[in-house]
């Protein structure tokens, strides 16, 4: 009789097991049969408006639905390999046509949460390549068939406080306040003499027979590292600057458009101007065995111009600015901050 009762427990527990298994596999495949896919969408990038940006780099999940629980979700992180288009918004959800590039395409209609992402700003430096170059020269070899800086270096945006907390850090003065220039205020010129003992007269006014145009010449000091009297030279809205050397007046007059910052420590000079045709112009420069300019880099980039006289050393290899989009009219509307590496 005890083993009767024995068996009967014994078969009743393995029925009950049984039936477990097969209500627990039942609630599986009606989960599966209710999860919510993704909706797939055209590749058609082309009639998408209104692009979204990631707020920071950490990785977000991409919901089939707005039910998180039921969704089929996909894990995205912030790539130049993918769009994200907002279709609709409410309070906690942006529903999205996301597009991914590659060897596997998808294209789906999804919800994120919201918070983790900005609409696109069409004067934002986010959306451009900043390492894009139109050419380059480096130590005299021209090359306008690479067109990245990264061969170079990189260009990355940084937040304000940064820069506001570096400038400066790594610029060292190099015009110096001198006696040894003279103003005749009678002839109206400048005069100095250089070291083999020539005389060297430069006038404060001077009016262009051809343009008519009159330019003003104003006494900045001399520079040691250069060996050279500096000018700034005023004619209409243009300003040039002229280096006169010192040593003898056989040599060249140099002249730059913008006054170089300079790094002691590497010795270098960094230059950055907005260009006439397309972004800017980049120039890192050395001196020659005459201490004259000598151009080690000159890169055209393409994609961003510079607010004048925000240019900083931060170290002997980085340089930071105040910049904006190519596109934008008003330069002091929105500016944002640029941080350029470069290993010469």
């Amino acid at each position: 009789m005890k083993n009767i009762i024995i068996k009967t427990v014994c078969i009743v527990g393995l029925i009950s097991i049984v039936s477990c298994k097969k209500e627990s596999n039942q609630t599986d495949t009606s989960t599966n049969d209710t999860l919510i896919q993704f909706k797939e969408i055209p590749f058609d990038i082309d009639d998408q408006h209104n692009e979204l940006y990631f707020v920071n780099n950490k990785q977000v999940t991409l919901f089939a639905s707005t039910d998180t629980i039921k969704s089929q979700i996909k894990t995205i992180e912030n790539s130049p390999s993918q769009r994200i288009f907002l279709v609709n918004e409410s309070d906690e959800f942006c529903e999205v046509n996301y597009f991914l590039y590659g060897n596997n395409p998808l294209s789906y209609n999804g919800f994120v949460k919201k918070k983790h992402f900005k609409m696109k700003d069409e004067f934002s430096l986010e959306s451009v390549d900043l390492n894009a170059i139109r050419y380059s020269n480096l130590n005299g070899i021209y090359d306008d068939q690479s067109k990245s800086f990264e061969k170079y270096g990189t260009v990355k945006l940084i937040s304000k406080q940064s820069y506001l907390q570096n400038r400066r850090k790594g610029n060292a003065t190099f015009i110096f306040s001198t006696q040894n220039i003279e103003t005749n205020s009678q002839i109206g010129v400048y005069s100095f003499r250089t070291n083999s003992g020539e005389q060297v007269e430069i006038p404060i006014k001077n009016i262009d027979e051809e343009t008519g145009q009159e330019s003003i010449v104003t006494s900045l000091g001399f520079s040691p590292v250069l060996q050279s009297y500096v000018f700034r030279v005023n004619e209409g809205n243009e300003t040039l600057y002229s280096f006169y050397s010192k040593r003898n007046a056989q040599e060249e007059v140099q002249y730059k458009s913008t006054l170089p910052v300079y790094n002691k420590e590497s010795q270098q000079f960094a230059e950055l101007t907005n260009d006439n045709d397309v972004g800017c112009l980049l120039i890192i420069s050395g001196l020659d065995n005459n201490f004259r300019f000598k151009e080690k880099l000159l890169a055209n980039f393409v994609n961003f111009k510079i607010v004048p006289n925000t240019l900083y050393w931060i170290n002997e290899k980085s340089v930071i600015v105040e910049a904006f989009h190519t596109n934008q009219t008003d330069d002091a509307s929105k500016s944002e901050y640029l941080l350029i590496e470069f290993n010469l």
